[in-house]
């Protein structure tokens, strides 16, 4: 081993030692970055820099020995994370993970286990490394000592990828192409068999070592879904290109070799009752758009393996007599492990974060703790912030020295007693609570500090420190300003002192309102959050600075999460009530349940005439769009919730290159119609039936899209342009076109993944004459749409069109490619056609 690699050793190991997860993450950063390509098939695609390339083992970039250094350093980072979440009494699920990259995916990706790790009842003691070999598991055994160390009674096992496709396997199992030749017969059936049996003669090996050794301990495994091979792809684009296999069967010739692989690991749990098969077939990547490469989902497709094997653990551990408890506390890697516990830095003030919210309703509130409060106007939420500011804070005080905790450093929920705890357990000097605010009108603005009523003057020092540091750094309104001493107070559960130790100074901090656009525009920004946090440790070291008393102090109730339910409470009312449709969660105060769309929370109560906020006398068509649109997400959220599916509706309203999501319908009527009105422009009433085309379009059975979306006029055709006015809504007699183009945009959005904006459907002759368009234009008989995808680009869009098209006889027609103007054009005239423009 050469220095560089001892040197880099140490500094592993020092990491490890005083469990700083933190400085192993900016080692693994320091070393990689991205590539293009995979060096083995189920490797990550990364590879080391080049200023690091010759001091690690003295060889070429492909070097194994390179790639095995980021395997290293990310697993030591992974048992660092677990030896902090079981230090402090853990009595979750222990679980023992031993796999490939779907299990490590050391940079770039959240992969299944990262995803599973965020957890807070599950602790996962990693085996796992990116490239590895079912073969070599079983030959090495790391399981066993593992199993010993943990004293975990789960393991999750993936592997297979490797060992079936490694080395230029592929290529020998493929047959060349014929001529009529069908997926399974383009595969070596005895070459198959005889690499699959290996395989599964090395899982055997695993669950027979684990039924002899640990007979309590049960394994559950999967294969892969099934990925879009990519033309240039090294592990299954090129060999099948190689064997002369045509574009449109790739894809079906590699389901049959991943079939055969997933049935016969399936069939072991006939032979093994310690073993489980989680199939990931048909759920993990949804299509093309899903997958980061062609082995690889991106992380919603790791999201949704992670979550088909909570179900899978969940159901077994009832049998195995294994209870699943979410700790009352959270331990981030500012902490020092020993085998007595946990203990700080001699001379160190423990600073503890709340980041507020968290998790997913149902349940809407832990005792007092909401999953989210404010919302911004495209769907921000505040869990996700405070989450990300106070992990940003964190950073920036441990830099300065000082020793800080997180209530939570990933998406779940804590009561507010328990948050409390983690300042209580450690008697912390400094608690913060972290929120964003949200107001009745959307329009307030401002930052916020909260003490309880009865907090002594140490907490009003800490008040006015951190109050006064973040309005200087964002330059908002004071809201303390007018109140007695610059202190406002509140009785928010989490910082009562009832919860906490006697010398701990807490607040409640509102950083700004979250439901402004203008807000949430800048709280996208991550140099506006790395201002927000360094406000905030400014204003605890000033805080630190002061010094503070000690004391007893009385007790008093805790009733409140935070700003908006103090106002709401003020006000008489529920969140929901008091904020409107735009914000809150949950269950109103009535019972009537409400779903989250889009950003918003839309009740069920929009489809309903005698609850709905929307009024309009029927002669106006853009009140009437409105209303219908909304009514129509409504409907949509009660299929979602009764597990009917279907989606909300895209709608595109401005000119090509930009897109109004009309899921963010649901405000205020005024603002819906405001928003609505140049897309429907027309000096007068036509006297259209809309529920007849309404009826129409339902009858279609579309999945993504709503009827309003193929009413769209044009954006030449808004207020104000030499078109204004021109197009008309489409005539009765020519509604039936329009229905095989609307399917087959259906379709090509199924297959997209991601929403598609409708820019022009139907065009009156005056209307196309005046827009340049054919003077033949399909569009002026119903037939035509031109669309965009908000993901991919215009050739992807392109593919998928043509796909479609060939997919069924009834979408046989026209096919436009416009890459200048990035949008596509299709019919369906009964004859093909393609065209670039």
């Amino acid at each position: 081993m050469q220095n560089y690699e001892v040197e880099l050793q140490r500094r592993v190991d020092e990491a490890v030692a005083a469990n700083d997860a933190d400085s192993l993450d900016k080692l693994l950063r320091e070393h990689y970055q991205e590539t293009d390509k995979a060096q083995r098939p189920f490797d990550a695609a990364i590879q080391l820099k080049p200023e690091y390339r010759r001091q690690i083992s003295g060889v070429a970039l492909e070097s194994n020995a390179a790639f095995n250094w980021a395997n290293r350093i990310a697993r030591a980072k992974r048992r660092v994370a677990y030896r902090l979440k079981i230090a402090r009494g853990f009595d979750g699920l222990r679980i023992v993970s031993e796999g490939d990259s779907w299990w490590q995916y050391p940079l770039l990706l959240e992969d299944t286990i990262d995803q599973l790790s965020g957890d807070a009842d599950k602790a996962i003691y990693s085996l796992c490394a990116a490239g590895d070999l079912v073969e070599r598991m079983a030959s090495q055994k790391e399981y066993v000592l593992a199993l010993e160390e943990s004293g975990a009674r789960i393991l999750l096992l993936s592997g297979g990828g490797n060992d079936l496709l490694g080395d230029g396997a592929l290529q020998k199992l493929l047959v060349k192409y014929s001529q009529g030749s069908k997926p399974e017969e383009l595969l070596d059936q005895g070459a198959l068999k005889r690499s699959v049996d290996a395989i599964l003669g090395h899982y055997s090996t695993i669950l027979t070592d684990l039924r002899d050794g640990f007979p309590s301990v049960h394994v559950f495994g999967h294969a892969y879904d099934l990925p879009y091979p990519s033309a240039d792809g090294k592990w299954l684009g090129k060999p099948l290109k190689k064997a002369g296999v045509p574009d449109a069967m790739r894809r079906d010739v590699i389901k049959v070799l991943l079939d055969r692989f997933s049935d016969e690991l399936k069939d072991l749990q006939t032979r093994f009752d310690n073993f489980t098969f989680v199939d990931l077939r048909g759920k993990v990547g949804e299509n093309a758009l899903s997958w980061y490469d062609e082995l690889h989902p991106h992380n919603a497709g790791f999201a949704r393996a992670a979550d088909e094997f909570r179900e899978a653990i969940a159901d077994r551990a009832k049998t195995l007599g294994l209870e699943s408890k979410v700790p009352r506390f959270s331990v981030p890697s500012a902490a020092i492990a020993t085998d007595g516990g946990i203990y700080f830095e001699k001379g160190s003030s423990v600073v503890v974060l709340d980041p507020g919210h968290g998790g997913s309703p149902p349940p809407i509130k832990i005792e007092g703790s909401s999953w989210n409060n404010a919302i911004g106007p495209n769907g921000t939420l505040e869990k996700t912030l405070t989450l990300d500011v106070a992990k940003r804070t964190r950073k920036i005080l441990q830099d300065r020295g000082h020793t800080v905790l997180l209530t939570r450093d990933s998406d779940f929920n804590l009561s507010l007693a328990d948050r409390a705890g983690v300042a209580k357990a450690v008697s912390a000097a400094v608690f913060v609570s972290i929120h964003f605010n949200a107001s009745t009108g959307h329009n307030a603005q401002g930052t916020e500090t909260f003490v309880h009523p009865t907090q002594g003057p140490e907490s009003k020092r800490l008040c006015l420190a951190v109050q006064a540091a973040s309005v200087a750094a964002l330059g908002l309104q004071d809201r303390n300003a007018s109140h007695p001493g610059g202190i406002k107070t509140g009785s928010f559960g989490v910082i009562s002192i009832s919860n906490h130790a006697p010398a701990t100074s807490c607040v409640l901090h509102e950083v700004s309102f979250l439901d402004r656009a203008d807000e949430e525009t800048k709280l996208q920004s991550a140099a506006y959050r790395d201002r927000i946090a360094k406000a905030l440790a400014d204003g605890i070291e000033a805080y630190l600075g002061i010094g503070f008393e000690s004391g007893a102090r009385p007790s008093a109730p805790d009733e409140l999460g935070d700003a908006i339910e103090l106002a709401a409470l003020e006000a008489g009312q529920s969140v929901m009530s008091h904020l409107g449709v735009a914000e809150a969660a949950g269950r109103r105060h009535d019972g009537r349940e409400t779903r989250h769309l889009g950003g918003y929370m839309i009740a069920e109560e929009l489809d309903d005439p005698d609850h709905s906020p929307y009024s309009s006398s029927g002669s106006d068509m853009v009140a009437r769009i409105a209303e219908s649109e909304v009514r129509y997400r409504a409907r949509t959220i009660r299929k979602q919730a009764a597990g009917d599916g279907g989606e909300s509706g895209e709608f595109s309203l401005v000119d090509i290159g930009e897109a109004l999501d009309f899921n963010s319908l649901g405000v205020s009527f005024e603002a819906d119609v405001a928003a609505l009105a140049p897309g429907f422009f027309q000096p007068e009433s036509t006297g259209f039936d809309l529920g007849a085309f309404e009826a129409f379009i339902e009858g279609l059975g579309l999945e993504h899209f709503s009827p309003g979306e193929f009413l769209f006029l044009g954006a030449s055709n808004a207020s104000g342009g030499s078109c204004a006015g021109k197009n008309t809504f489409p005539p009765p007699d020519l509604w039936p076109r329009i229905s095989n183009t609307a399917r087959m945009l259906d379709e090509i959005r199924r297959r997209l993944g991601a929403p598609v904006r409708i820019l022009s459907c139907y065009r009156s002759p005056a209307y196309n004459s005046c827009v340049g368009g054919e003077s033949a234009s399909h569009h002026m008989k119903f037939n035509a749409v031109d669309w965009r995808c908000t993901a991919g680009d215009v050739h992807l869009w392109h593919r998928t069109a043509k796909e479609v098209r060939q997919s069924d006889p009834t979408f046989l027609g026209g096919v436009g490619l416009y890459v200048g103007s990035n949008f596509i054009h299709i019919d369906t005239r009964g004859h093909e056609a393609n065209w670039s423009g």
